[in-house]
């Protein structure tokens, strides 16, 4: 929690502050206008990734984001990449919203059941989708930025927000492969014991 606010706190600060120097160049605003349009540009991002959010966890189907869904596999390749990108140093630092959802991982009952193994996924396919959707949507609060103001305030937070949204969703779908392997053994495991 605590990374996601320094990063949104700093990115508002670095933003409102490369726009005060602009703006002594190129225009003519007050300092109190940059910094207010700074903070409501951030909390539009945030709007639009809420409404996002809200409209996929709520309106679109389950089986579009259950362990069955061939469309959330992930390839070999794409796991290397996150990887290669150091996921594994970083993963732990990332903010965790599954309480949102009334779902979390450090809350649960049977951690080594197949149905919960199953939810997880579910969650991870949910929220994959999210963020993803919210890396690239959010670049909406450009077409919403009033006019007068210059390009420089809401880009730089898009960026800001695009980063943001692309790190949980590299955590997610690096997870995947593991938790369906984890799903797939416990199944076998269920039908030898039903089986017997």
């Amino acid at each position: 929690m605590a990374l996601y606010l320094v990063s949104i706190l700093g990115g508002v600060g670095i933003v409102a502050l490369v726009n005060l120097l602009i703006n002594s160049q190129f225009y003519n605003l007050s300092a109190l206008y940059i910094i207010l349009s700074s903070i409501l540009g951030a909390v539009g991002v945030i709007a639009i990734d809420g409404i996002l959010a809200t409209f996929i966890r709520r309106a679109l189907p389950e089986k579009w984001f259950d362990y069955k869904a061939k469309i959330h596999t992930v390839p070999e390749w794409e796991v290397k990449l996150y990887e290669k990108l150091g996921v594994k140093n970083w993963k732990d630092h990332v903010l965790e919203l599954g309480v949102f959802t009334n779902f979390s991982k450090k809350t649960i009952a049977d951690p080594r059941s197949r149905e919960y193994i199953e939810r997880f996924i579910l969650e991870c396919n949910y929220g994959a989708a999210i963020h993803l959707s919210n890396a690239i949507l959010g670049f909406l609060l450009i077409l919403f930025y009033p006019r007068n103001l210059c390009f420089f305030i809401p880009f730089p937070l898009c960026i800001i927000n695009f980063v943001l949204s692309m790190m949980p969703y590299m955590i997610l779908r690096y997870n995947l492969p593991r938790l369906m392997r984890t799903r797939n053994v416990l199944e076998k495991k269920e039908l030898r014991e039903a089986a017997k």
